[in-house]
């Protein structure tokens, strides 16, 4: 009988191109367009920029997207993750962040494919990446339990979407990606402790992940073997380890070839974390159904779970980092500018003295009828004049049962890729991804390079 990695691995390898319904592949291709911008944008981070310092030690001619720099498929795997969840632009609802693990993987697995890659097995990588991803986190008890354990969800899962997505595009046949899937649990992880400083290791979870899944495909295809059972093992089992008794093992194999994850993962309309979207999408609402400007506002109170209260509670804005997790921060741009942008985000928008003056009028509370990450917020705003305005946010903007407008993702590609790259090649790169299916992905490679270092965005 086989185990839960072999049964996986042979759909897998027996899933091609007409296989996958069109709604899935309508949806690879948008995330993939997204994920690129992403990263183009993210190339003027920080971490991307030390990222970039430590891949020149690993000489190659893989393009590290939106600058003139090259390296070696692994580092640039490493790197091109790094840029694409810099910025909180990347997408989310997979394991979280499934598309700055699966993308990067398989651009530089291609580069290091002895064939030409086409864009049908680019949509079929990507499509298997983000359903490996999910489908762990999903036997690992969801979202939300992994993080209330303090683990990161990207690192502990996107090794796997990483490695099935790089080894479809390298053509590893069905003991070889379940190969890939054992060696890459036993490299992954990632914890919650950067909240405390603002730290820069959440970038490195995606990275790393992109990193490891393309390492693990690699050597998959040149004979290393991993774990048979590294699912379900009595000993050192990986859901037993990351899942415990929440462990749904089932969960990695139900509903195979009907159930496509990737038609479940979120577009990103705020330079924020995902769990503040609702609560913006809400006061944003408030304030045009009432006309109101944050001037006329004396008070923003946000009942929320107890996971996001620790998760997005904070009012430090030493780093970009502490900005894109906290709430207050995110509630008082929003009502300020109407949005919440990358270049809120940067180091003049945080020390805007009326964003700060608006943030010590947000209340952060715990609502303990409220759970998860994905809690549905109740806020309470007090303005000057008139009553107590209450709102119960909804479904936030952008997620899979209220997805953003396609144009409205391109949009947003146009913006960020623009940061860095001319106005028709931003064009024409969102025409070839759109229609990836009769272009080489070496094509598109070779369009993400730019002939200038960004200037860094703190």
């Amino acid at each position: 009988m086989k185990t839960l990695s072999q049964r996986f691995a042979s759909f897998a390898a027996a899933t091609s191109y007409p296989d996958i319904p069109a709604s899935a592949r309508d949806r690879a291709r948008i995330h993939l367009l997204d994920t690129l911008g992403a990263a183009i944008a993210g190339s003027a981070s920080r971490e991307a920029a030390i990222s970039r310092e430590v891949a020149a030690s690993s000489p190659g001619d893989v393009p590290l997207w939106g600058t003139p720099a090259t390296s070696a498929p692994l580092a640039a795997a490493f790197g091109n993750g790094v840029a694409a969840h810099a910025f909180e632009l990347d997408d989310s609802g997979g394991c979280d962040h499934s598309g700055a693990v699966v993308v990067p993987a398989l651009f530089a697995a291609a580069a290091s494919s002895e064939t030409p890659v086409d864009g049908r097995t680019a949509i079929e990588a990507v499509v298997l990446g983000y359903e490996i991803a999910r489908r762990v986190q999903s036997a690992l008890g969801g979202y939300d339990e992994l993080n209330e354990r303090g683990w990161h969800s990207t690192g502990v899962c996107g090794t796997f979407g990483a490695a099935v997505a790089a080894g479809r595009i390298l053509g590893l046949d069905a003991g070889q990606l379940g190969h890939a899937i054992g060696l890459a649990g036993s490299f992954t992880g990632g914890t919650w402790a950067f909240l405390g400083n603002g730290a820069m290791s959440k970038r490195m979870h995606v990275g790393r992940a992109a990193e490891t899944g393309l390492h693990c495909a690699l050597l998959a295809r040149s004979g290393f073997t991993g774990p048979d059972a590294l699912f379900e093992a009595r000993w050192g089992g990986f859901l037993g380890l990351y899942g415990g008794d929440g462990a749904d093992p089932g969960a990695l194999v139900a509903d195979l070839g009907t159930d496509w994850q990737v038609e479940h993962a979120s577009i990103k309309p705020y330079a924020s974390c995902r769990s503040t979207h609702a609560a913006i999408d809400a006061l944003l609402e408030v304030m045009a159904e009432h006309t109101l400007k944050a001037e006329q506002l004396a008070g923003i109170e946000v009942r929320t779970s107890p996971l996001i209260v620790d998760m997005c509670g904070g009012r430090g804005l030493e780093s970009l980092v502490a900005a894109q997790l906290s709430m207050p921060f995110a509630l008082a741009t929003a009502a300020l500018r109407g949005t919440v942008a990358l270049e809120n985000m940067a180091a003049e928008g945080r020390s805007d003295a009326s964003v700060r003056d608006l943030m010590d009028r947000v209340a952060i509370t715990v609502d303990p009828v409220q759970s998860g990450g994905s809690a549905a917020p109740l806020l309470r705003i007090q303005p000057r004049e008139g009553g107590l305005i209450q709102r119960r946010a909804g479904t936030p903007l952008g997620a899979w049962t209220n997805r953003l407008p396609d144009a409205a993702t391109v949009d947003k590609f146009r913006a960020l890729a623009g940061a860095r790259l001319p106005g028709e090649r931003v064009e024409r790169l969102a025409e070839l991804v759109l229609g990836i299916e009769n272009v080489d992905l070496a094509a598109i490679a070779r369009m993400l390079a730019t002939d200038t270092v960004p200037e860094i965005i703190s």
